[in-house]
């Protein structure tokens, strides 16, 4: 009975318009047979294109090579943490390029004009010091905040103190 009023109450949204999902009316099993290579747009404005044995959808949110895609911009190269060296998972990760693109890109920079160089270079030294001072921010809130819920600690004060008292012994000569 539950089930049925649950069906009865998404029957009603419809009609009144208010039905948040989106409705299908009908089905309709197309039997087209794609070949391998062929691009289309299903009703959807999604573009897919069919491949040997599945199809891929294309503009979607996911790349199209796998969760994890690492590809170099210029050459293509697979910078995945399994496939790649050290250096170029950290070039990478900074600049979405190989070591070696990395280095070509700098270098034509440098042989076009030493200005854009020096900018570019600037620019990711400020982007780092962005990244710099967002974490010094948070590090100072925290320190107030631990201030905030322990003012007095006894250690330090008991160190201040200790270290004010003189060691020295003076002997009673008479």
């Amino acid at each position: 009975m539950a089930k049925q009023s649950k069906n009865l109450q998404k029957v009603q949204d419809m009609l009144d318009g208010t039905y948040q999902s989106k409705i299908q009316v009908g089905y309709s099993n197309s039997d087209e047979k794609r070949e391998v290579g062929d691009k289309w747009t299903d009703s959807e404005g999604y573009e897919w294109e069919q491949k040997d044995g599945f199809q891929v959808k294309k503009g979607g949110s996911m790349p199209s090579v796998g969760m994890f895609n690492h590809q170099c911009k210029d050459c293509g190269k697979n910078c995945s943490p399994k496939m790649a060296k050290g250096w170029d998972r950290d070039c990478w990760k900074a600049d979405g390029r190989c070591y070696y693109c990395q280095m070509e890109f700098e270098d034509n920079l440098k042989f076009e004009s030493r200005l854009r160089w020096f900018a570019y270079r600037r620019l990711k030294d400020l982007i780092n010091m962005e990244a710099l001072e967002k974490d010094m921010e948070k590090w100072v809130d925290a320190i107030t905040e631990e201030r905030k819920s322990n003012p007095f600690d006894e250690k330090i004060a008991n160190a201040i103190a200790n270290g004010e008292v003189d060691m020295t012994i003076n002997k009673n000569i008479q």
